[in-house]
């Protein structure tokens, strides 16, 4: 008797704790009608408990009907997300589908930690050194679907994951040069010193030197290099006729200091 109790007790348990029912019945539709029923169950595209009819329980890591796009195969919302990852060189200072920059959090990896509204908050009101895209409400949600698309791959660590956090200290150690020429236009997140820069007219820079920052330079759209950096300060408006901003004159040793503060870590390439 003590035996068919325990496991009467255990059988509640993991109906309780597991996504599918044992019984076979989805609470799910109880309460939402039934769509996509050639892609499985509830749960393989919104997550979430069909074993239980308790609200809370069966809304646990819910993924809410805008952001389950990316469970639809060839959905034109998580292309366009995919896209304008690409267009707006995302991966200069993240990792998504395995590949990016390690300049900031691993997006494959903190959709593991935050639901997709944390992520779209995230986007919506961008943290320190992170550009200010403006996105409206629809292109945030077509970059989350292409997020969570890209980390579906993905099991969740062993170890514990790491957090990159930027912060702007009250005083600074040493002199940057990208901070005495360049910062008062410019911000850039950099491998070797963190965040520098304080300005919001000119372009972000992070990543400008890495094969994920933005293919701007000149008429035919070519990489960043030190090269190219150097033939820009020179003379800007040679290169870009309307742009705005003024040559700058540095010596040798400034210019070379800005590239050494710029440079990347080795990528993630998948």
């Amino acid at each position: 008797m003590v035996i068919r109790i325990w496991l009467l007790a255990l059988l509640l348990t993991a109906n309780l704790c597991s996504a599918e029912p044992l019984a076979g019945k989805n609470h799910c539709l109880e309460c939402h009608p039934a769509h996509y029923p050639e892609l499985g169950t509830c749960v393989a595209c919104h997550r979430g408990f069909a074993g239980t009819a308790r609200f809370n329980i069966a809304h646990n890591r819910l993924i809410t009907a805008r952001f389950s796009s990316f469970t639809i195969a060839d959905d034109p919302t998580t292309k366009q997300g995919k896209q304008r990852l690409d267009d707006y060189a995302c991966r200069r200072c993240h990792t998504s589908e395995g590949k990016g920059n390690r300049l900031a959090a691993n997006l494959d990896f903190s959709q593991l930690e935050k639901n997709p509204e944390d992520l779209e908050e995230s986007i919506q009101f961008p943290v320190l050194f992170m550009p200010e895209f403006h996105f409206i409400q629809q292109q945030r949600v077509e970059l989350i679907n292409a997020i969570l698309l890209g980390g579906k791959q993905f099991k969740v660590p062993a170890e514990e994951l790491p957090e990159v956090v930027h912060f702007e200290g009250e005083e600074i150690t040493r002199e940057f040069q990208f901070e005495k020429h360049c910062g008062s236009c410019h911000r850039a997140l950099t491998a070797r010193f963190g965040g520098l820069g304080s300005g919001l007219i000119g372009p972000n820079l992070s990543g400008i030197f890495s094969e994920f920052y933005l293919l701007n330079f000149g008429e035919d759209k070519q990489r960043w290099s030190t090269e190219n950096l150097e033939k820009w300060l020179k003379n800007p408006r040679k290169i870009s006729l309307y742009v705005q901003m003024p040559p700058v004159e540095l010596t040798k040793e400034e210019f070379e200091n800005i590239c050494k503060e710029l440079q990347q870590l080795d990528p993630v390439k998948k």
